[in-house]
């Protein structure tokens, strides 16, 4: 009997294996994988080769800045915590789409990638929902990001209620893959940030919560008002509440009041009588900027009010020109914050045929703003970032803009159909766009301050 079972036992061992096949999609992702890495090595190869016959006669620059949603942003991008470390990919336009870029430098500061995993108290997320259509992202670091926008059909979206088709991707490897993760029951949000990948907000006319890294959201009860715009930094959330009429944000509003609330909390309160019921003025909305412990508020009539994020803000002085009306009647001023020089930047756009952008310089404790330089002329602007070597990159109405603060001159890093409608930096190197056709399903990504960018779909 024992040698009947041994045999069985060597006749079980010398069959062949037929191994378990993998799971649906394996080869394309380890493909998929395979292409990025060569490329990334080309690139890497090409770089170091140029930069041997650059540095052999002009220093290469260092390179930061903000901005967000569709108005000004505050801590490096979309109010995310600066990391210094970025990211090394390859950079390839998307069909249809026609770039202009500038020499690349080397990525000194290129870290490896490597797979991440969900953030503690996230969802574990699903694949992205089809046809996801972007309008606003936030990162809170080099690598966690989440984007918001519409996906589905009308009429046909896998919500409780079909019409309702808002939709959240996340992505935890600097936009290399996205995951779908549950959105807020409502199509009355187009903005989206984080404070700290557990705290995030979701606005623009109406305002969601969640706490626990988007596993659910809430509807913050606003009194009828409406979010412009929202921004976070350190433990709080800034926002401005606007008393308009009906229809979509930031329309037919006659007050702004600037609230805040802490992490964790849907509790908004005033943040005082200097910035509550600020006035309408020719259809232009506020614009929030933080830092890590101050903020900003460009006025709709063109007042900076500043204070700490834990008190009391007042009036700061006047930016070189009116806040912008929107990006669809443009004009006034784009306001940014530089982390790197500690000091604001503004794009101040005048109206009509003549049209022309002037960039200004200041400091921020006390107002002195100096003219820098004229302002791109490749289409209009509606957002502004800043990195080291660059006071500032513009998102136009035609593309992305980088100016040169060694030698005054602009490039046009990124020409594409309608433009973007918002641009800005995570790092001094690794920064993101919005492109204005959300039909796109794209956001565009650069990891070398600006000077190359490179669109990740949103969609598989």
């Amino acid at each position: 009997m024992a040698g009947n079972e041994h045999d069985q036992l060597d006749d079980w061992l010398a069959r062949e294996i037929q191994p378990l096949p993998p799971p649906p999609g394996t080869f394309e992702l380890i493909r998929k994988r395979a292409r990025r890495r060569k490329a990334g090595r080309l690139a890497a190869t090409v770089t170091s080769a140029a930069a041997v016959a650059v540095l052999a006669t002009v220093g290469v620059p260092t390179v930061l800045s903000l901005h967000l949603g569709q108005s000004a942003t505050g801590t490096p991008v979309a109010n995310g915590r600066a990391d210094s470390s970025a990211i090394s990919r390859a950079a390839t336009p998307p069909a249809g789409a026609s770039t202009t870029t500038s020499s690349a430098s080397p990525r000194s500061e290129a870290r490896g990638i490597s797979e991440s995993t969900s953030p503690a108290g996230s969802p574990a997320g699903g694949p992205v929902p089809a046809n996801f259509q972007p309008t606003s992202v936030t990162f809170v670091s080099s690598s966690a990001g989440w984007a918001i926008g519409q996906a589905g059909t009308p009429g046909k979206c896998a919500n409780a209620v079909p019409t309702i088709c808002t939709s959240i991707a996340r992505t935890t490897n600097d936009g290399q893959t996205w995951q779908g993760i549950p959105a807020p029951s409502t199509n009355q949000v187009t903005g989206i940030r984080f404070l700290d990948g557990i705290n995030g907000w979701a606005y623009g006319p109406d305002l969601w919560s969640t706490h626990n890294g988007g596993s659910t959201w809430t509807q913050v009860n606003t009194g009828g008002q409406q979010v412009i715009d929202l921004e976070t930094a350190g433990h709080e959330a800034f926002a401005a509440f606007a008393n308009c009429s009906t229809g979509s944000a930031g329309q037919d509003c006659t007050s702004y009041t600037l609230k805040t609330t802490q992490a964790g909390s849907d509790d908004w309160v005033n943040v005082g009588s200097a910035t509550s019921n600020l006035p309408e003025s020719a259809g232009a909305t506020p614009a929030i900027v933080l830092s890590g412990s101050t903020g900003w508020l460009l006025a709709p009539d063109g007042t900076i009010y500043s204070g700490p994020l834990d008190g009391a803000w007042t009036k700061l002085g006047d930016a070189p020109c009116p806040a912008t009306s929107s990006a669809s009647s443009p004009g006034g001023a784009l306001l940014s914050y530089d982390v790197y020089t500690n000091e604001f930047a503004a794009a101040c756009t005048t109206p009509g045929a003549s049209q022309q952008t002037v960039i200004y310089t200041s400091g921020i404790t006390s107002l002195n703003w100096r003219a820098l330089a004229e302002g791109s002329s490749d289409g209009t602007p509606v957002s502004l970032a800043t990195t080291p070597s660059s006071q500032a990159i513009m998102a136009t109405s035609q593309g992305i803009s980088v100016l040169d603060t060694s030698t005054g001159q602009w490039t046009q890093t990124v020409t594409l159909a309608e433009g973007f409608t918002y641009v800005g930096m995570t790092t001094k190197l690794q920064g993101v766009a919005i492109p204005a056709n959300a039909s796109l399903h794209e956001v565009w990504m650069t990891f070398n301050g600006g000077r190359t960018w490179q669109p990740d779909s949103l969609n598989p």
